[in-house]
């Protein structure tokens, strides 16, 4: 069965870890392993956004890396999005972002491509596809060959994609059976696409899919019906295997409090090439660190900020904020309970622990205060076991030198909404499963 949308909202699953474990991450990796994959994918994403204030910065015409999520699946910590594509349907898993704009996938006769463990997007063959012409309003930047638009997109450490920017249908599984189906979305298929930009082996990951706030995004181009709303509550790893979540737009996207966990609102900085969020400061254990703001806060050419991202594994701080954050936590950890950390911990994870902590033994808690509201990460999400009695912290030092981006990890168990035409983001604890 297929279901066409109403002009109200809708929802679409987010699929468990446990359903691709196998293919992403087989059986035989050890959690320390798993680890390191994630990681090594939120270093790509560190990177796109340095490309993304690089080219504001310039003015450039290309654009930075895009990403987002219609039918969702979460591997671990890492979230993907179920795409049906075209006429005969195509189906690609595609990576969750909401840090970017593009959506896009890997077409066939790509002349550089990387591997994918299923066929590529066969667009010549669908009844349905059509390219873009050099006059549509979403060519923009406009890069035209024999009058047919052509996008590009370079990230920082040199992965890149390239194609024809093309209309299709596309069709998300809905909560119950059946389909939401959209017809003329704006895409890229990619014909040169850098070798390794997901995952070097079994790679399941087909291209992007774009829910930030710029004009190519489904947020944007499906805003009948998403009314520039979405909501989503990401679900801690440590979750059961029959759990589950929900990505919620339009009317669909809802927030409620209680009286234990009031509703909080922030400001969305008015940029659209990510949720982009004004942060005054970051704290440990209550106590503000001495971070200076500007580390933290957006320069007058759009370069700096902290940005909020579904896309990201972990939390990645500027050098000089997060050189203050690991100073206070080592301090802390030495002083409390004369804990020291490991001499070797890879390149993955700079600041890792061999202890077992006792039930009064706690790692400390940071919190980010924004303009009106203050979000509390918990001990459980500044630190993580990655395998027995090694628990390592999940915010890292960017490879960025201005910009913050918080990651997924420390999304968990709260509630997030994005309200873009009000520019408002919203957020509230909440236990995720099945919501």
């Amino acid at each position: 069965m297929h279901t066409r949308l109403g002009t109200n909202g809708f929802n679409i699953k987010l699929i468990p870890k446990y359903s691709i474990d196998s293919v992403l991450f087989p059986k035989n990796l050890s959690q320390q392993e798993k680890q390191n994959r994630l990681v090594e994918l939120s270093k790509t994403r560190a990177l796109h956004f340095q490309s993304l204030n690089f080219a504001n910065a310039i003015n450039s015409t290309k654009q930075g890396i895009k990403v987002l999520q219609p039918s969702i699946e979460i591997y671990s910590r890492f979230y993907v999005a179920e795409v049906t594509i075209g006429t005969p349907p195509y189906n690609v898993l595609l990576l969750v972002d909401t840090g970017s704009e593009e959506t896009w996938v890997q077409g066939e006769g790509c002349s550089k491509c990387f591997d994918l463990i299923y066929d590529n997007f066969e667009y010549e063959n669908s009844q349905t596809y059509s390219m873009v012409s050099c006059d549509h309003v979403l060519c923009n930047p406009r890069i035209c060959i024999d009058n047919v638009c052509h996008y590009s997109i370079t990230y920082e450490d040199d992965d890149s994609t390239k194609g024809y920017l093309s209309s299709e249908t596309f069709k998300f599984p809905m909560r119950e059976d059946g389909y939401v189906t959209y017809e003329n979305v704006i895409f890229g298929v990619g014909m040169e696409n850098s070798e390794n930009p997901f995952m070097s082996d079994r790679n399941v990951i087909g291209g992007v899919f774009g829910l930030s706030n710029g004009p190519r995004s489904i947020l944007r181009q499906l805003e009948r019906h998403t009314h520039l709303r979405f909501s989503y509550c990401l679900f801690d790893s440590t979750s059961g295997p029959e759990t589950y979540t929900y990505l919620h737009f339009g009317d669909d996207a809802q927030i409620i409090g209680n009286d234990q966990a009031m509703v909080q609102t922030t400001s969305l900085l008015p940029l659209d090439d990510g949720y982009y969020l004004e942060v005054l400061g970051i704290t440990m254990n209550g106590n503000l660190l001495p971070i200076n703001p500007r580390d933290l806060q957006l320069r007058e050419d759009s370069s700096g900020g902290f940005i909020i991202d579904s896309g990201a594994v972990v939390t990645y701080l500027v050098p000089n904020a997060y050189s203050v954050v690991r100073n206070e936590v080592l301090r802390y950890l030495e002083e409390a309970y004369d804990w020291n950390p490991m001499e070797n911990t890879g390149q993955l994870f700079d600041l890792c622990y061999l202890v077992q902590p006792t039930e009064n033994q706690k790692f400390p808690s940071l919190g980010i205060t924004f303009v009106g509201a203050h979000l509390e990460l918990g001990s459980h999400r500044v630190f993580n076991s990655i395998v027995d009695n090694i628990y390592c912290m999940f915010i890292r030092s960017s490879a960025v030198q201005d910009v913050n981006i918080l990651g997924a990890v420390q999304q968990q168990d709260y509630r997030f909404l994005f309200d873009v035409g009000a520019g408002l983001m919203q957020f509230v604890p909440e236990k995720c499963q099945f919501n």
